[in-house]
């Protein structure tokens, strides 16, 4: 497996179909899977899996029985994962899963791919977004001299293992 793309689904029923076309509209390659992660979700995405789930081969879900934020799914997610590369989007498709197909392109046309990451930016936020984006851009990049954080898309030797505190 190259590339493992891990998606933290809460209450997304309506965007899970869309998910699983866009993927299979931009997935060409049989080394990448994505990992759906229904994060406690309480409308009937559970349903929504288990029906489209056998017709992809490239999805996995993962379960997660309550609801313990974003990056908890994340990390539920990464901890299944078996790709070389492992990254991240969102559910709610402000990502076009097309972007992440291209940032492996990316690291796979460097010299050294496995020490490389790359991050995705969105554009056409308000700008109160922007703010906060950037703001935790920068705390984040204070934190990592201290610890290293995992960004979007990275080599999966980069990534430890992710425990609930």
């Amino acid at each position: 497996m190259n590339l493992s793309i891990v998606v933290p689904c809460y209450n997304e029923a309506k965007n899970i179909p869309l998910l699983f076309d866009r993927f299979n509209c931009v997935i060409k390659r049989d080394d990448i899977e994505v990992i759906f992660v229904n994060n406690g979700s309480t409308d009937n995405s559970e349903i929504i899996f288990n029906e489209l789930l056998p017709r992809y081969k490239f999805a996995r879900v993962i379960k997660v029985e309550v609801n313990q934020g974003y990056g908890f799914g994340i990390t539920s997610g990464l901890n299944e994962a078996r790709g070389e590369f492992i990254g991240y989007t969102h559910a709610d498709m402000q990502t076009d899963p097309a972007d992440v197909l291209k940032a492996l392109e990316l690291l796979e046309n460097q010299d050294h791919p496995e020490s490389c990451y790359a991050k995705g930016k969105r554009k056409g936020r308000p700008i109160f977004e922007q703010i906060f984006t950037v703001f935790w851009a920068l705390m984040e990049k204070l934190k990592r001299k201290k610890k290293k954080k995992p960004p979007a898309i990275l080599g999966a030797k980069h990534i430890f293992t992710f425990h609930s505190p």
